[in-house]
């Protein structure tokens, strides 16, 4: 296995190139050959693939895509290169994810595979921005409070005393530690005080905040995971390396992190998956990840959820969990917010596709593209893990009939999606309960469900 030191050495001795020259003479030309060559078609009829032979071309098509290509540095306008055997090497060795959380919340993520049984790992929440800590510590406190929950996400401050918190301000280093500390706070109220935060940390947008509210007097721990992303597309820059030099030389947890465009350089589905796959690899060998976050977001609607964003989410988890055991959680972005029927078929669609092509874990679905401040409910995430579980009992090929099903509820919809409620328009803050309309809305899409023969629980 590579070590951070390997990695920095190519890093700076690796082949010059300008970002532009990389982007347009290596990663795109790249990408064509590669998909024309490993033969990787979109089939639009069929979201949900099954489909080995194309999942294994898909694994193999990644592995010469990235020692043809490289992850690009922006840092020293130099490529790292990484050898074929290298990345085969690490996807045999790996024999799973990390161990996480503390006391009864304290477990290992372990892989699945395509139509695995296995309930997925449940990681409820969002980076959503929340407006004060008084939202945060609600919205936290209900993710906790759902039993099936494995990790939480926890929500990222805006503002503190009513200033904007602006990314590289010293109120950057102070939100990042407040909104650490409040979520501890939340969970020990909710009964969980051990359950892991994995998306640390959600208010750092650099590597000094991230650092700073890191220190164990916030309430931090080993057993956390702090996400480490790539940049769009196959890059790294100085902020996502000094990122990870200090989480590896601390033991922490390192969450690969990575979200594709689609229609970006990778181009339609089939480059967007090229890509996708190829992160995972990356995640793996030169991250040394203890768990990948990914999910596409097209490019024109910023959601997960069309047609060809979910067959990426299918084949690549059936690429990945056939030809490694490095776990992966499915992020997916929906177009619609809380407090609608369209976001929960979104978020069905998601967990249909992710758990049954083998997603070892998923996330809750991000209402409203992520965008909406406050916008965000517990009762989003407690259907996703509803929606997981009834996955678990649904094969691959039944998911796929569901997923087409799904889609001819809202496909037509999603350049106009509803915007929904924020999280104090559908919940009552002081409580903590949602409103009796939302109760009634998520109780008729659960029905509807049903209808449909899927075993979601209450």
């Amino acid at each position: 296995m590579l070590t951070f030191l390997d990695v920095m050495e190519r890093a700076t001795a690796g082949p010059i190139s300008t970002e532009e020259d990389f982007n347009l003479k290596v990663l795109v030309p790249n990408v064509r050959k590669i998909v024309k060559q490993f033969d990787i078609r979109y089939d639009a009829a069929n979201p949900v693939t099954t489909d080995d032979a194309l999942a294994r071309r898909l694994f193999d098509a990644a592995v010469e895509f990235i020692a043809q290509t490289g992850l690009y540095c922006t840092g020293t306008n130099r490529i790292i290169r990484v050898e074929r055997d290298e990345i085969l090497r690490a996807a045999q060795e790996i024999s799973g994810g990390g161990t996480f959380g503390e006391g009864k919340d304290r477990r290992t993520f372990q892989p699945r595979r395509p139509d695995d049984a296995t309930p997925p790992w449940c990681h409820v929440g969002t980076g959503i921005v929340a407006s004060s800590e008084e939202i945060a510590m609600a919205q936290v406190e209900g993710y906790g409070s759902i039993r099936q929950a494995s990790s939480v996400s926890i929500p990222a401050f805006g503002r503190v005393r009513g200033m904007p918190v602006l990314g590289g301000s010293p109120l950057e280093i102070y939100a990042s530690a407040a909104s650490v500390q409040a979520a501890r706070k939340a969970l020990w109220k909710a009964g969980r005080p051990g359950l892991p935060i994995l998306n640390l940390i959600s208010s750092a947008t650099t590597a000094t905040a991230m650092i700073a509210a890191t220190h164990p007097a916030f309430g931090l721990r080993a057993s956390d995971g702090w996400l480490i992303d790539f940049i769009a597309e196959m890059k790294v820059n100085y902020e996502t390396l000094n990122r990870l030099a200090f989480i590896l030389i601390t033991g922490g947890n390192v969450g690969s992190t990575c979200l594709p465009i689609l229609g970006g350089y990778g181009g339609g589905a089939p480059g967007t998956a090229l890509i996708m796959t190829a992160y995972h690899l990356l995640g793996m060998l030169l991250f040394q990840g203890s768990y990948q976050l990914t999910g596409p977001v097209h490019f024109k609607h910023s959601c997960s959820t069309t047609r060809d964003g979910l067959w990426i989410f299918s084949v690549v988890g059936r690429a990945t969990s056939l030809r490694t055991r490095y776990p992966a959680i499915a992020l997916g972005y929906g177009a619609a917010g809380p407090c609608t029927k369209m976001y929960f078929y979104e978020a069905a669609a998601v967990n249909l596709c992710a758990v049954s092509s083998g997603f070892a874990g998923v996330q809750t679905v991000h209402p409203a593209k992520a965008i909406i401040t406050d916008g965000v409910t517990p009762l989003e995430a407690e259907f996703n893990v509803a929606m997981a579980y009834a996955a678990t009992k649904v094969q691959a090929t039944r998911a796929n009939e569901l997923v087409n099903q799904l889609l001819a509820k809202y496909e037509t919809e999603i350049e106009r999606a509803p915007e929904g409620k924020r999280y104090q328009e559908c919940f009552d803050v002081a409580t903590r309960k949602p409103s009796e309309e939302y109760v009634r809305l998520y109780e008729q899409v659960k029905e509807e469900l049903r209808g449909m023969r899927l075993e979601i629980g209450d």
